[in-house]
């Protein structure tokens, strides 16, 4: 880090002078300065890339990209940095947000000058506590930042990066918002908006290439940060919890927060920003209800707080599930799906007797290192015939589309597929806090007169679709691209993405295979892949972008 930095002594803009690197990441590099001037400390910021950009000899200019399109990208990163600091200056008036007090160019970069923060941040001050805050505490600390962010939002700016790091906890008990290197004003017409993320904090709408942002997108990641304060776990990655949502309820680790609290925070952490609420007012309106805002003052009508009329809110601590739904839309019938059942009731029980009856085998199993706070869970593999009489489809996400609607779909198109094995699987698995995950499901290969394998996954009970996976071989970019397609415009019908619009997509995943395994889209699938024992890509396909239901929200408990 220390070779790309600029030296400590070193003067800019014949004013600041560097006394040391406080930190550096992927598109900047921050320093600790004395404003020469006023004779006060500040912190300083230099626009620094580091995939694109270097240092030259002299230790100070920037060194540009030789690569045109890179340097294209360096010189519109430099002016949005100046811009983001100009738009930040108007937020001067706002307590709860560190102040910008200078920007200017110099060495063929960028640099902004912010306030210096006596105090701890966020993050740090949650890692040296013995023991999580209880919900009114953590709310009395992120009200402020709530507040801030209403006004933020107002003039048309959304932070984007909003997680413990971010949140300075002062030494006179205040709290400030920093870091805007992720800031974009909402209102701009870009297609694109640059991702800027930390795992965890992020909404889903963060990862997609046309995911819509907006101060709902700040909701989510205070929400998320409220979830890890009150229990000591950072929520996991929305990109996760889209494929297989495994969200513990607060209460399941005992963190004191009331029902009417948690039906608060749930709906604030809701994956579809439809549904989540849509600005900071909302949020602080339905955590302190008493409060009100000038709007309603004039005579509007109050925003409705949770479990008012215009949401049905059911929210059961250790129950396995968690449904929003829409006051106006008609409900389907309810599908029971096994394992989803409170832990207090009767069928909770029967189904544990039904599984432990029922087991062929069963392991302990310590905690999933990538889910650890769930703890350790309970393994059962059981007779799939006595799955089949249980009668319930488990708990695995879906498309609305059947194993046979397939089948029929690619033989319309050309393909006719010939099954050449079948696997068959039965498994419950209940987890430390009493989460239960249920598996019935069959995973089929099929061979194209081509030659081509394809599998499905589907659910044992009803069909419902699970994966579509495709194998790889010579030839992927020819046949296999074009069945692929064909799968595309299987899983969208009601609304068909055009077939080079498949094919973009399909190209993206080629391009970040590497880099994350999968990707979204604004469709109703996932582009995945699958992976053999040492981590080879051996086929792509495609995965749900939905819940279990089309009308409510899936939490485990």
């Amino acid at each position: 880090m220390g070779e790309d930095c600029l030296k400590e002594g070193t003067v800019l803009k014949n004013r600041y002078r560097i006394d040391k690197i406080l930190g550096a990441g992927g598109f900047g590099i921050t320093y600790l300065a004395e404003d020469n001037t006023l004779r006060q400390s500040v912190v300083l910021k230099e626009f620094f890339p580091r995939e694109t950009a270097g240092r030259e000899k002299d230790g100070n200019n920037v060194m540009l990209p030789r690569e045109k399109n890179d340097r294209k990208r360096f010189l519109k990163g430099k002016k949005d940095f100046l811009l983001e600091a100009r738009r930040m200056s108007q937020l001067f008036d706002i307590p709860a947000i560190v102040k910008i007090l200078d920007w200017f160019e110099e060495n063929d970069t960028a640099y902004l000058v912010m306030e210096y923060l006596r105090g701890i941040s966020l993050d740090r001050y949650l890692q040296r506590l013995d023991a999580p805050l209880s919900f009114g505490e953590a709310w009395k600390i992120l009200e402020p930042a709530a507040f801030a962010l209403e006004k933020v939002h107002k003039k048309g700016i959304i932070h984007r990066d909003l997680n413990p790091d971010n949140l300075m906890l002062l030494e006179n008990g205040e709290i400030k918002i920093i870091d805007f290197g992720s800031a974009r004003k909402y209102l701009d017409t870009e297609k694109t908006m640059t991702i800027l993320i930390k795992k965890g904090y992020a909404p889903p709408e963060q990862y997609m290439n046309r995911g819509k942002q907006g101060p709902w997108t700040d909701v989510y990641a205070l929400c998320a940060t409220l979830y890890e304060m009150i229990t000591g776990v950072r929520p996991d990655s929305s990109l996760n919890r889209v494929q297989k949502d495994k969200l513990y309820l607060p209460s399941a680790y005992g963190a004191e927060i009331l029902p009417e609290e948690e039906k608060v925070l749930c709906r604030g952490l809701e994956l579809d920003p439809e549904k989540r609420y849509r600005n900071m007012t909302e949020l602080r309106l339905a955590l302190s209800p008493e409060q009100e805002t000038e709007t309603e003052k004039k005579g509007f009508p109050k925003i409705l707080a949770a479990g008012a009329a215009a949401f049905l809110v059911l929210c059961v601590a250790g129950a396995g599930a968690f449904f929003i739904v829409s006051g106006d839309k008609v409900q389907k019938e309810k599908i029971s799906y096994a394992g989803n059942y409170g832990r207090q009731t009767e069928k909770y029980e029967k189904f544990l007797d039904f599984v432990k009856k029922n087991a062929l085998s069963s392991e302990e199993r310590e905690a999933d290192q990538q889910y650890p706070y769930q703890g350790k869970s309970t393994f059962y593999t059981l007779d799939p015939e006595a799955v089949g009489e249980w009668g319930e489809p488990c708990n695995q996400f879906r498309f609305d589309k059947k194993n046979e609607d397939f089948l029929e779909w690619m033989k319309e198109k050309g393909y006719s597929l010939e099954e050449i094995g079948r696997e068959n699987n039965a498994s419950v698995e209940i987890y430390q806090y009493g989460a239960v995950v249920t598996d019935f499901s069959e995973s089929v290969i099929y061979r194209t007169e081509q030659g081509l394998e394809v599998e499905t996954q589907y659910d044992s009970i009803n069909h419902d679709l699970f994966r579509i996976y495709f194998k790889l071989e010579e030839g992927y970019d020819g046949e296999i691209k074009k069945m692929m397609t064909a799968a595309g415009e299987f899983l969208e019908q009601e609304d068909a993405p055009s077939e080079t619009e498949i094919q973009e997509d399909l190209n993206r995943l080629d391009e970040r295979t590497q880099e994350e395994g999968w990707m979204d889209t604004q469709y109703s699938y996932w582009l995945t892949v699958l992976e053999n024992d040492s981590g080879e890509t051996i086929a792509r396909g495609f995965g749900p972008n939905r819940r279990i239901t089309d009308y409510g929200w899936y939490y485990w408990p």
